[in-house]
């Protein structure tokens, strides 16, 4: 089965043309459920290694282009990613699926996409921002003052100093499985100020479970509280990731508009038969 590799600011994602239906007719013959694939290919090491898994079918709706499945790397399923939605676009433009203006079906609602630079660039616009609030939290004797805010996936977003230094793993974790946000849990960004037009994050990923080089939806939310807060005072944002990229995050001031654009880059594509995904288990 062919595949492609891509990264969105150190966001890697395996993205695979599954519109006639491929996938689901391997794991039936092999006797696997989609979860297990997905860990599979996604696993260091021993399989191809990403962030998630993307499976492009064909739209509900004929006035969308596609649709999109996604896997975190654990196999659970993320209504939304940032990064992968642009990955996802430039698959689905150097596929010929698309051309430059793309509408794409995901579990948080259509997603609106602009291609740049032949594909090198792709702008998208997330879904309307919802459910802001402040909170405050004790974990591990600590007292965290931050702010929530969806952004097609749940999001807790909080300015620290010495950035650098913060262990975001084990405060990520600690944060992410706190009782204020169950049952499904957060995702983590920590943030700090560089000007008036940029800031720079670090991130804990839900389903990921672990910091990744970068998050779409996390620079968004975070984008928002920065400037909600008064931190940035500019738009748009630039985000500068862990991975080294910088993400530009516009939106209007009732939030109803949100766009998030960057750099999206091929890393391989690949073949799998079904003994290398059997010894990739």
């Amino acid at each position: 089965m062919n595949f492609t590799k891509l990264q969105g600011s150190g966001n890697d994602f395996i993205v695979i043309d599954n519109r006639d239906g491929k996938v689901y007719e391997l794991l039936k013959r092999l006797e696997l459920d989609i979860k297990d694939f997905v860990i599979a290919l996604c696993k260091q090491h021993t399989g191809v290694g990403a962030d998630g898994l993307i499976l492009i079918e064909d739209p509900q709706d004929p006035k969308n282009h596609f649709k999109w499945q996604f896997f975190n790397s654990d196999g659970s399923v993320a209504e939304m990613c940032g990064n992968g939605s642009r990955c996802a676009v430039r698959f689905a433009y150097e596929k010929g699926i698309v051309g430059e203006e793309v509408r794409f079906e995901t579990l948080a609602g259509v997603i609106k996409a602009w291609v740049k630079e032949g594909g090198k660039r792709v702008k998208v616009q997330l879904t309307s921002p919802k459910d802001y609030r402040e909170v405050s939290l004790q974990v591990d004797g600590l007292h965290i003052e931050g702010s929530f805010i969806n952004t097609g996936v749940p999001h807790f977003v909080a300015v620290v100093e010495n950035l650098q230094d913060l262990n975001v793993v084990k405060l990520g974790r600690a944060i992410r499985f706190h009782k204020e946000f169950e049952p499904k849990g957060t995702n983590v960004n920590f943030i700090e100020k560089l000007s008036d037009k940029a800031i720079r994050i670090r991130t804990y990923e839900r389903g990921v479970e672990g910091e990744t080089l970068a998050c779409g939806t996390g620079a968004t939310a975070s984008a928002i509280v920065a400037y909600m807060k008064g931190l940035v005072k500019e738009k748009p944002v630039e985000v500068h990731t862990k991975g080294g990229e910088i993400l530009r995050i516009d939106f209007n001031e009732d939030l109803r508009e949100v766009f998030l654009e960057g750099a999206v880059c091929r890393v391989f594509e690949g073949f799998f038969s079904e003994e290398d995904l059997l010894c990739m288990r």
